[in-house]
């Protein structure tokens, strides 16, 4: 009996222990296979982009950070074994991996259906030349013997770097290397900076270009001189910085500065283009021929109590007026004044001519004003784009005429008008700056408009091609503004 009873004990103790050693065996594979799940193994990536390219950037300059999304795909966690770039940093790339900055990394580990941040930036090194020069790397990534790459691409030129410079004696400038300046550009006063064709002058955000003696900036169709902002990147997708308004300050011509040569120029960007501190009305300050300003937060061009002769430019798009006259004598010949800014708030005219100001205290300045336009296209996305504060006080002299002309205005302009057409429509121009255009201005004019063989030959005999280099003189007549309508196929 006490051995029966010792043998059913006995294996009732074993059916015990078998059973736990069952369930000790399932929680070991149930650890084991959760320890294997969560093992990070080698496996493949995936890229956001393929390719990361910057735009031209200025070397020993640091250029805009761009980045890449790494993605694990697997629903099991990867490691990367290695990480780095191709040159070992050499062409000047940077990496900041998910908030480590290297040119290498190890064992890199991404969570199942998870990804990281890969931050590039650059600063390349002088390249010794002239023209840009294509930097080329990649960012290589190892995994299991498997190499995937993410292709750098970008361009560096080298420039002349001015920080604060002051211009102490007459000087020549050639467009061999473009200049990047900081702070202020500045021109002595009785000292002249002459300028090439092919100068490119790029400003960093406030720097402003300040003329105290005379500025000769000469250039040709083919190599214009160019004032704009140093960004050469985009503001988001499709819109380029050099498009944008208020990247840096203005070019100032001083009190002191007179006889002032801007031919083949192009001025962008800026919060002003030209701005004419008063002088006396008996010596020419500044002369603009063949010139675009384009593009600025205030006015192209702004001058009170000055001499100045514009022709055959276009001065187009400003948050406030376009072109903004105080008293002085002026002269504008073939010339295109338009304004439809869309990038930022805009509350000016595209015309505005003043002959007195307020003195702040009840009363009135006067500024005599003698004002001529030829052949001027004057018009903007507005109703009326003149404005003639001209004020009716004989003690405010003012002798103001447009001569075929062709005006956006509701005014009816009596006298201050010569056989010009006033209108309140839109003028035709080829392109005028919308998201469907990709932002982009051609203030051409298409076939068939208004202002078609509407000028008079005489003014236009002077300046027989146009702003494009068209013929004037092969038709009927000259087309009113800076450019002949393209001749149809």
């Amino acid at each position: 009996m006490i051995h029966s009873r010792m043998t059913r004990c006995c294996s009732s103790l074993m059916a015990r222990a078998a059973s736990i050693g069952v369930v000790l065996l399932c929680f070991a594979c149930l650890f084991v296979g959760c320890e294997d799940e969560a093992q990070p193994r080698s496996g493949t990536i995936r890229l956001s982009v393929d390719t990361l390219s910057f735009d031209t950037v200025f070397s020993t300059i640091g250029a805009t950070t761009a980045w890449v999304v790494v993605y694990n795909p697997h629903d099991y966690p990867i490691v990367i074994d290695r990480v780095h770039l191709r040159s070992g940093g050499q062409g000047g790339f940077r990496l900041n991996l998910d908030g480590d900055q290297g040119t290498e990394f190890l064992q890199v580990n991404i969570p199942a259906k998870d990804s990281l941040f890969l931050f590039v930036s650059l600063t390349a090194s002088k390249q010794a030349s002239d023209a840009p020069v294509l930097l080329d790397d990649a960012v290589e990534f190892e995994s299991g013997g498997t190499v995937q790459q993410l292709a750098l691409r970008a361009w560096s030129w080298d420039a002349v770097v001015w920080k604060g410079k002051t211009i102490l004696a007459d000087t020549t400038l050639t467009g061999n290397k473009p200049i990047l300046v900081y702070d202020s550009l500045v021109v002595a006063e009785n000292v002249t900076l002459t300028l090439q064709a092919g100068v490119r002058f790029f400003l960093h955000d406030g720097a402003r270009v300040l003329v105290n003696g005379t500025l000769h900036a000469t250039g040709s169709f083919e190599r214009p001189i160019e004032f704009s902002g140093d960004r050469l990147d985009n503001v988001f997708s499709g819109l380029p910085y050099a498009f944008f308004p208020g990247q840096w300050g203005s070019i100032q011509f001083t009190e002191s500065s007179l006889g002032n040569v801007l031919d083949h120029v192009r001025i962008s960007g800026g919060y002003y283009g030209i701005v004419a501190d008063s002088s006396s009305t008996d010596h020419l300050k500044l002369t603009l021929t063949n010139s675009v300003v384009h593009n600025v937060v205030y006015n192209c061009l702004f001058s009170m109590a000055n001499h100045i002769e514009v022709a055959n430019s276009q001065l187009t798009n400003s948050g406030d007026h376009t072109v903004l006259l105080i008293g002085g004598r002026y002269n504008f010949v073939q010339c295109t004044l338009a304004n439809y800014m869309n990038l930022i708030t805009r509350e000016g005219l595209t015309l505005t001519l003043f002959n007195e100001l307020s003195d702040g205290n009840n009363g009135e300045i006067p500024y005599p004003l003698q004002a001529e336009f030829q052949n001027c296209l004057i018009t903007g996305s507005q109703q009326d784009e003149l404005g003639l504060a001209l004020s009716a006080d004989s003690s405010r002299t003012h002798d103001v005429i447009f001569r075929h002309c062709l005006i956006r205005t509701r005014q009816a302009l009596g006298t201050f008008a010569d056989r010009c057409i006033t209108t309140m429509q839109e003028a035709g121009f080829l392109k005028v700056g919308t998201e469907e255009q990709g932002y982009v201005f051609d203030f051409r004019l298409k076939s068939g408009v208004r202002a078609q063989n509407a000028g008079l030959r005489d003014y236009a005999l002077p300046y027989p091609l146009d702003l494009a280099g068209q013929s004037r003189l092969d038709d009927s007549a000259p087309d009113i503004g800076a450019y002949e309508v393209i001749p149809s196929n």
